[in-house]
């Protein structure tokens, strides 16, 4: 994703044809998607550094990219840019949408009960006959390896399920946030912009 957004950008800012105002439209609506697509899919309503908000639609992300899609047919449209130029940023818009499809089907599709289950029994048995297969090689320290082993397949699993966002929500695999203010900083950047906001810091040694 930050990769696209940048060449989109990239493409935006290099182009001569198009005016100063189109061209905030085309890099703040980005920022306005990329923002929308990273609340959708924790789930939550709360902008990081919001430049737009969409009406209140299932879909955000959707909103802003037909928003994208109307601003680059309407340089077509008046001849700002030719068809090859065109195809370049719809190229750009159409990875948008590949990409928003491939985390909500990530998002909608949940590890089967049966995996979780099958790895924590399998652990769980690991950790229980590892004591027979080293008793005879290091002795006494035996139960410490045992403990140690133990606590890599277990501890760290229970410390995440421990730690929550400041949303109120358990920690999220992905540092979402902090992916979506990358590209805001770069796109902002590109732009030119005077105001660009600083890089989201960890929270509790956790970047969100």
């Amino acid at each position: 994703m930050v990769g696209e957004a940048r060449s989109f950008a990239r493409i935006c800012v290099s182009l001569p044809g198009i005016d100063g105002s189109t061209r905030m439209r085309l890099i703040t609506d980005t920022i306005a998607f990329v923002n929308e697509l990273m609340d959708s899919l924790r789930e939550t309503n709360a902008h990081l550094h919001p430049i737009d908000k969409a009406p209140s639609t299932p879909k955000g992300p959707d909103f802003f990219l037909r928003k994208l899609g109307l601003l680059v047919a309407g340089q077509l449209a008046s001849s700002v840019v030719g068809e090859q130029l065109y195809k370049l940023l719809e190229e750009r818009l159409i990875a948008f949408a590949g990409i928003q499809a491939a985390c909500e089907r990530i998002q909608s599709t949940p590890t089967p009960f049966t995996y979780t289950l099958l790895v924590d029994r399998t652990a769980y048995a690991y950790c229980f006959l590892l004591p027979f297969g080293l008793a005879g090689t290091i002795g006494w320290i035996t139960p410490l390896f045992t403990a140690l082993v133990a606590y890599a397949f277990f501890g760290l699993d229970a410390l995440g399920d421990e730690l929550e966002d400041p949303f109120g929500d358990h920690l999220n695999a992905l540092p979402l946030s902090a992916l979506a203010r990358t590209i805001e900083i770069s796109l902002l950047e590109a732009l030119g912009a005077d105001m660009i906001p600083d890089q989201t810091e960890p929270i509790r040694s956790v970047l969100m």
